[in-house]
This record gives structure tokens, C-alpha cells and sequence, in this order.
């Protein structure tokens, strides 16, 4: 397909947008790479910990955040690239309800280990603090038993003081992700042994906010920052201090705001390179805007200034992004909306491995650009507890990555040749024309069942390369929640993810990975309002896909143990 049908394709998904928003939805989040790169503040685990509070749903806040239970190696393969995790943090029992201490252990097949705890403070102080430990590991793994092992721990201590007119915040953790390189011919490699392969990534973050919680103040603001640490087995590492600031400054009240967003990241990475292996990556955003809301019609007008700072390509350069968007609102709170963005991504070395850990020594990391991005799209509800969100969305990137196959013999930890598969980090020469066009749906309208369906479709005009190689062009996730009695919860979720290319190196052409087809299941059975039982299915179709190439996932898994909240 030529660029030059794009616009027949964005004519007819704006047709199809329009009447799919009567029946389905979109989720307006969706951005090929805006995902990693917003970072999104955590959820205040001091108040919500676990047993989790069950948030009282807003219709008119309109969040379409339903059911959100991603398995790691289905969607963005995180720390265990080799299993869908057999555990849910979520918990839907509405009943297990304000108790600070919270303990979750179980046990499962190829010797898996898992627990969970929450210990915190009392929750009516002007000072309250929470630690969290978290463990899950298998001793085998889908080939080569414990060649494909995987481990991740991780410790956080958080804490929040508050007054009537601000409230500080801070954060601190440590994880670590422990994982082989498995991607190998096991009748040629016999004598592959675990320190052959070995990878381990190790995390530390530390992180303060400060944000003024006076309800009606002249200035609004919140200031965020921290600092994270990442190093693995291979003589990698990655430094970075990032700051954003944020301000809300009414003009006219009701009517007119003005507000200033800020960011500042500035980032040390290191790798066995030869020469220069410290190399600095920063990057500076300012973004002034004015919002007016003018009741049905609501408007938002800015500009970006992003300066990006590189030291070995000698990169210096300030880039200048218009944004603007309109929403329009029904009297029955349905949204019309239609807007246009453009950025520079982050790529650090950090969200490429949360993409995929499989990554080669010395990834060659580079920003991609945003330099337009066109949307339009719908959200409301459709009846009551039926809610919508759909979106189309066409862009133009520059540097955009793809995740091709290392050519080539790679190093052990110890420095000897390895025959395994490992994944580099290639970039697009040309401008890149990606169009998206996504639904999300949902149904909460019965007390029993609650039910969410997200769809993705992802189109990439490339020139350098003949397949956007493990870029899905579809993905679709159906979560379901039911309540079969006051004493059972239960879920059943359904992911469904196909069109995935890899480069097969000895072939010279693309191959399409087979469909991905993930199903699973959890029910817990309550005994008491502090302690409970829990079985959860992971993969009931035992179907060893492969969401990277030469790196096939756990078959049927299973974890069983239990809650206990104190």
C-alpha cells in the first residue's frame, strides 16, 4: 500500500469511527509509543492498598478505565518475557474493606513461588507510610527447563504528609528481574548452561511530589521529582533525573485558564563501549497553553518547545509543536472531540527493556518524532452502564523503531560467544505514516457481571523496512469480572493479538508469528472478610505463542495459594 491511499483509508475508518461509536469504543489513550513515554503517577498506595478499595464509578468523569489485567508477555513483554503471570492484583470483592495489612501467597506448577504483602500505617494521621514486597518466580521455564527461569522481587516504601492546603509525597523501591536469554536451537546448544545466558536487570527509584490541595486557589501546581537507577548483567547502565512541573492559572473563572507544563530529563548512560562508553541524553519540554470551557464547547490551545541534547551525535536541536483540540458535549454527555499533537519521545534504554528484554549489548538509542498527529473520536454512554470511547488518529514519526533480530554472534556475561537470539533497537530512514484506529466498550450495569472490550488496529507505511517487524497490527482484549455468589469471584479474560512480523536472518524475509491466543481464569472463594482461597488459570489453551520471535511463552500455567488481610 502507497502512502498516497492513506487518505482513502483515514476517509473510510472516519465513516466506519462514526458508526461504530454507536455500538462500540475506542480508547482514546492509545499512541504507538505514547504509552511508555507518558509516565503516569502511581497510585497512592497508602490509602488504597490492598484488599483493594472498589473506586465509586463517576459517569460523568468518563475515565474508561475498566478492567485492566495485562498479562506481561501478551502485551508489552515487561520482566517475565517467558510467562503470563498467574496472578492478578485486583481483587473485586467489595466486602474485604479497610484493612491496612495485606499478605497473598500461592504456589503453582514449574515450580512457581509467588507472594505479595502491603504493611501500613493508620490511615487518620497527617502522616501515613506503607512498605510493599513483592516475589514471583518459576524454577522452569517452556524450554530448556531452567534455562527459560524467570524471577522478579521487588520492595517499595511509600509515604504521603498532608495539610489543609498541600500535600507531600514521596516514593522510593528496588526490583530486580532475573531472566535467560532462551531464543536458541536446543538440539544444537545442549551445553548452554545458565551462566551462558544469564540476564539480570536491577531498578532503583526515588521519587517526591510536591502538589497544593487548596480547593480553590489562585495558582494550582504540582512538582514532581526523582531519580531512577538501571544496570544489568552485561556492563549497562542508565542514570536519569526527571523533573515536571505543572501549573493552573484561571483567568476567567469557569471560562478561561491558562497553565505551564514543564520537564526536564537528564540522563547518563553507560555501556561497554570502547570509546566515550558515558554518554549523555537529555531532553528539556515547555508547553504554555490557554483552556477555555464555554459549556458544551470546550477548547484547548498550546505549543511545545522541546530541546534535545545528545553527546556523541552531537545532537542540539529545539523543535516547535502546535497542539490544539475541541470537544463538543451533548446534553446526554456524549463527546465529540477532534484535535492535532506532535512531540519528541523518549527512548531510554529503560523503556526499550520494559518493551522487550531481549535487547542486544549497546542498543543504539535514539528519540523518535512526532512531527503531526491528527485524531478524531467519540466517547459517552451509549445506555446506562453501557459506556464508549473510539478514536482514529493519523501521524507522521521520524527515527520510529522497530525490534529486528541481532546478525550475529553475542557475548556471554563472561565474554564468550553465544549462538542465542537476541533483539537491536532499527530505525526507519524515511518518515513513517501510522494510522491507528481504536474502540473500547463497557458494560457495569449488572451487579454480577462487569465487562470490558478493547480493540486495536495499527497501520505503518514503512520504507526501510518490509514489515514493521513486532509491531502487532491487531490487538484486542475482552476482561469479564462476575460475582457468582457472596462467597465466589470469578474472571475470565480473553486476548486475542495478531499480525506480528519477525526477519528471519538466514531466510532473508519477514515471518509472520502465529496469532496469539490467551485465556484466562481466576476464582477466589471467600471464607471470611479477612481471609480468602485462590486458583488462577493462566493460558488455558496451552497455546506456546510467540510474542517474540525464537522466544515461545509458557503453556498452560496455574498458581493456587491465599489472602489474608489483617
Amino acid at each position: 500500500m502507497k502512502v498516497k491511499n492513506l487518505s482513502s483509508i483515514i476517509f473510510f475508518s472516519l465513516l466506519g469511527s462514526t458508526l461504530f461509536a454507536q455500538k462500540t469504543v475506542v480508547n482514546e489513550e492509545i499512541n504507538i509509543t505514547k504509552d511508555r513515554e507518558v509516565v503516569l503517577p502511581k497510585a497512592n498506595r497508602i490509602i488504597d492498598k490492598i484488599p483493594p478499595v472498589t473506586t465509586d464509578k463517576k459517569e460523568k468523569k468518563m475515565t474508561y478505565a475498566f478492567f485492566d489485567r495485562k498479562p506481561t508477555a501478551v502485551e508489552e513483554t515487561k520482566f517475565v518475557p517467558n510467562v503470563v503471570s498467574p496472578v492478578t492484583k485486583k481483587n473485586n470483592n467489595e466486602d474485604v474493606v479497610g484493612y491496612k495489612n495485606y499478605f497473598k501467597v500461592g504456589l503453582g506448577n514449574f515450580g512457581r513461588i509467588f507472594g505479595e504483602t502491603y504493611i501500613n500505617s493508620d490511615q487518620n494521621r497527617k502522616f501515613v507510610y506503607g512498605i510493599s514486597g513483592f516475589h514471583n518466580s518459576t524454577k522452569r521455564g517452556p524450554i530448556a527447563a531452567e534455562n527459560s527461569a524467570i524471577s522478579n522481587s521487588k520492595i517499595g516504601l511509600d509515604g504521603k504528609y498532608h495539610q489543609n492546603n498541600y500535600e507531600l509525597k514521596m516514593e522510593m523501591g528496588y526490583e530486580n528481574r532475573g531472566y535467560y536469554f532462551y531464543g536458541y536451537d536446543t538440539l544444537v546448544h545442549r551445553d548452554y548452561t545458565q551462566p551462558d545466558i544469564k540476564q539480570r536487570i536491577n531498578l532503583y527509584n526515588f521519587s517526591a511530589t510536591f502538589e497544593n490541595t487548596n480547593p480553590k486557589p489562585k495558582v494550582d501546581y504540582s512538582l514532581t521529582t526523582g531519580i531512577k537507577s538501571l544496570s544489568d548483567y552485561y556492563k549497562a547502565s542508565e542514570l536519569e533525573w526527571g523533573t515536571q512541573f505543572k501549573a493552573y492559572f484561571p483567568l476567567k473563572e469557569d471560562k478561561i485558564t491558562a497553565l505551564l507544563a514543564a520537564e526536564a530529563y537528564l540522563t547518563q548512560r553507560s555501556d561497554s563501549y570502547e570509546i566515550n562508553p558515558v554518554r549523555k541524553r537529555n531532553l528539556y519540554r515547555v508547553e504554555p497553553a490557554f483552556r477555555f470551557d464555554f459549556g458544551r464547547i470546550s477548547a484547548k490551545i498550546g505549543f511545545k518547545a522541546v530541546n534535545e541534547f545528545e553527546q556523541i551525535e552531537k545532537i542540539n536541536v529545539t523543535k516547535g509543536y502546535p497542539t490544539a483540540s475541541i470537544s463538543y458535549k451533548t446534553p446526554s454527555l456524549t463527546y465529540f472531540f477532534i484535535g492535532f499533537d506532535g512531540d519528541i519521545i523518549r527512548n531510554t534504554l529503560h523503556s526499550f527493556l520494559n518493551e522487550n528484554p531481549f535487547l542486544v549489548e549497546q542498543a543504539v538509542l535514539k528519540n523518535t518524532y512526532k512531527n503531526q498527529d491528527f485524531y478524531i473520536g467519540s466517547r459517552g454512554e451509549l445506555y446506562t452502564g453501557v459506556s464508549f470511547n473510539t478514536k482514529i488518529s493519523y501521524g507522521k514519526y521520524e527515527n520510529l523503531y522497530f525490534f529486528n533480530k541481532y546478525d550475529g554472534l553475542t557475548d556471554s556475561p563472561s565474554g564468550q560467544p553465544v549462538n542465542v537470539t537476541k533483539f537491536q533497537a532499527e530505525y526507519e530512514d524515511a518518515v513513517t505514516d501510522f494510522v491507528n484506529v481504536s474502540a473500547e466498550i463497557g458494560y457495569s450495569n449488572f451487579e454480577n457481571w462487569k465487562s470490558n472490550l478493547k480493540l486495536d488496529y495499527n497501520y505503518y507505511e514503512t520504507v526501510k523496512f518490509t514489515k514493521p517487524y513486532h509491531r502487532p497490527a491487531f490487538t484486542s482484549r475482552w476482561g469479564n469480572t462476575f460475582t457468582l455468589t457472596n462467597k465466589i469471584v470469578s474472571s475470565i479474560d480473553l486476548y486475542y493479538i495478531s499480525g506480528i512480523y519477525a526477519k528471519d536472518i538466514e531466510l532473508g524475509q519477514p515471518v509472520k508469528l502465529k496469532d496469539i491466543i490467551d485465556v484466562n481464569a481466576e476464582f477466589t472463594y471467600l471464607f471470611s472478610k479477612q481471609f480468602s482461597a485462590f486458583v488462577k488459570l493462566n493460558n488455558i489453551v496451552g497455546q506456546n505463542y510467540q510474542r517474540y520471535y525464537n522466544y515461545p511463552q509458557l503453556g498452560l500455567n496455574f498458581v493456587a495459594g491465599i489472602n489474608v488481610a489483617l
